[in-house]
């Protein structure tokens, strides 16, 4: 049996090519891989097909993943565990449309930093806390050190973006 299981690995994707949603779960859920690991696969999957700017921001996401310590060549800290974690949480609660106008890129102290396109807001989202800025309609808004759940940091985005 594993020499079926470690043949099918080898075996290059394009061998199971499908355009099918169906084909495509039944051949995740053939796969020798945890229930919670065929679940991220399979929101993924429907990101990528369905929500481009969400699918956009999980790619961003695993490139500031890849940074080393001096990825700047001026000493910056690469994003922090913590950091990515929270932006992960944030992500699998989000909406494509809470991606369509915000950009994000890595901040030189480990953070992650938020700017919105369209109003020009500015937010840093930290391990424990983010912080953000915005001056909409002549009317400053801002917060420094608030605490972090995926939720507030989300509303905060979509109420300020």
């Amino acid at each position: 049996m594993s020499e079926t299981i470690s043949h099918k690995a080898s075996e290059p994707a394009l061998s199971y090519s499908t355009n099918s949603y169906v084909d495509v779960m039944t051949f995740l859920h053939s796969m020798p891989i945890t229930r919670k690991v065929k679940r991220q696969v399979a929101l993924r999957l429907v990101q990528e097909v369905s929500e481009p700017a969400l699918a956009d921001a999980f790619d961003k996401l695993d490139e500031l993943s890849q940074l080393k310590e001096d990825w700047d060549g001026e000493g910056a800290l690469p994003i922090s565990p913590r950091v990515m974690k929270n932006m992960k949480d944030v992500l699998l609660i989000s909406d494509n449309d809470d991606w369509e106008n915000w950009a994000f890129g890595p901040e030189v102290n480990a953070c992650i930093g938020f700017q919105s396109k369209r109003s020009g807001a500015c937010v840093s989202l930290g391990a424990k806390e983010f912080s953000y800025y915005v001056k909409k309609n002549g009317e400053r808004m801002a917060g420094s050190h608030v605490d972090f759940t995926p939720s507030v940091f989300l509303d905060t985005l979509r109420k300020i973006g």
